[in-house]
């Protein structure tokens, strides 16, 4: 800061000299003084902002320090749940406020009891008995079973999701369903190890 102060200094009083006397420099050329004006510009902003500082520090010093940010206290998340009476196998009302975010507590709050009384996991399902003729149909199809190797990968989920929703879709549709467990390639390696295993016992 000091060296540019004193360049500055010297600048100014080589310009003040006389064009030529002793010592005088050469006249400046256009882009020289625009440079100057440029660099006392500059300087005097520093000065300023130095200034600026300087009263700021003395303003907080007469405050008696520096003031402690408050920090906001993070509101804790609670996850919204149905708490409104509802009489066993009935639907429940929602006809309340929704919840701001997804919250499983709140969506399949009395889900199960309805769908036992509506008679979803009976094999009748629309229907008197089981053993009667269904005039929509009917769909069957293997689950396929769990690997032996117990590392299951996103290739099981997707299977077993697919299959879900196929047979789900079918039911629907008001068919006789049945997502039977069975056995494919996978089944039979699994079969051999157990068996093998069993031997060694």
């Amino acid at each position: 800061m000091a060296d540019i102060e004193a360049k500055m200094e010297t600048q100014n009083s080589a310009g003040e000299n006389p064009a030529g006397g002793e010592g005088s420099e050469p006249p400046k050329t256009e882009a020289q003084l625009k440079k100057e004006a440029k660099k006392r510009e500059k300087l005097e902003k520093f000065k300023a902002k130095q200034e600026k500082e300087k009263l700021l520090k003395e303003k907080k010093a007469a405050d008696g320090g520096e003031k402690k940010k408050e920090k906001k206290e993070k509101k804790e998340r609670v996850a919204a749940v149905y708490d409104k009476p509802t009489k066993e196998g009935e639907k429940k009302d929602v006809s309340g406020d929704m919840p701001d975010a997804y919250s499983p507590q709140y969506v399949e709050a009395a889900w199960y009891s309805w769908w036992e009384k509506s008679g979803f996991f009976k094999p009748e399902y629309g229907r008197t008995k089981a053993n009667e003729e269904n005039p929509k149909g009917k769909f069957m199809l293997v689950i396929p079973p769990p690997n032996v190797t117990a590392s299951l990968h996103l290739g099981h989920a997707l299977t077993n999701s697919v299959q879900d929703a196929i047979t789900r879709w079918h039911r629907m549709r008001g068919e006789t369903t049945l997502w039977n467990p069975g056995c494919d390639h996978a089944g039979i390696a699994t079969q051999v190890v157990v068996e093998k295993k069993l031997w060694r016992e």
